[in-house]
């Protein structure tokens, strides 16, 4: 351990930090959790589907039509999940971005145990406007952060041609009008293994839409990495 690593573990020991859910002293430096957190989080049954959330029938329920080969998430988009998200796009929490970060990289590095990775990392776009708006592109962070996590690179060749509407609150036929030809491939030079990332997944529209680029490009295994999912009872609102 360094220097630096020792005094912040010194340092988390006179004064810890409280736990992003309870409030209760963490007392590894490393986590935004406390111990009895991490432990309670809920978690997808990777060992049961190979790390592919695809083959559960209660995520395949809500994306029916889905134009990805797999899907990997840290949980379904209700508590805590839902809080920390919420926290960190519409009020810029950046404890909650962090948190999310950390516990996502986490799941990445699970999942490069077992799995092959993607030669490269996509994600979505956010219109110019809006991100300006909002100050960061959160799917942008989090593919940053996986991408250093992972050590594979990231591209940026994805861009959103025209402001849409927010999607949450539309339902599947809303979502499709509202996304049509609103994104472009910037560059077509791309390696046939990608992960596209994402906050969250709920119809799989703005996915789907990206993977038609990303396919008609050469693309032929395609991966999406979210945050979390919306079950398929709460499209209407999500």
């Amino acid at each position: 351990m360094d220097l630096l690593n020792l005094l912040r573990a010194g340092w988390q020991r006179l004064l810890p930090s409280p736990c992003l859910w309870c409030s209760l002293p963490v007392i590894h430096h490393h986590f935004m959790l406390c111990q009895a957190c991490r432990s309670a989080l809920p978690q997808f049954p990777y060992q049961l589907c190979h790390f592919n959330l695809l083959f559960l029938p209660a995520v395949q329920q809500g994306l029916p039509q889905c134009q990805f080969d797999r899907l990997l998430s840290l949980g379904w988009y209700q508590q805590p999940y839902q809080h920390w998200i919420s926290r960190w796009k519409y009020q810029q929490d950046p404890y909650a971005g962090a948190l999310l970060q950390q516990e996502f990289c986490a799941l990445l590095q699970r999942y490069q145990q077992s799995q092959p990775l993607p030669q490269a990392l996509v994600y979505v776009p956010m219109a110019p406007a809006r991100e300006r708006q909002r100050g960061f592109n959160q799917a942008r962070v989090l593919a940053e952060s996986a991408a250093k996590s992972l050590g594979i690179p990231l591209l940026h060749c994805l861009q959103r041609c025209r402001t849409t509407a927010p999607q949450q609150g539309l339902n599947r036929q809303q979502r499709l009008a509202n996304l049509r030809q609103a994104f472009r491939l910037i560059d077509t030079q791309l390696p046939p293994k990608l992960a596209l990332i994402d906050d969250v997944v709920t119809t799989g529209s703005t996915a789907n839409q990206l993977a038609q680029l990303l396919r008609a490009a050469g693309v032929t295994e395609l991966s999406l990495w979210t945050l979390a999912v919306t079950p398929a009872s709460a499209h209407s609102s999500a």
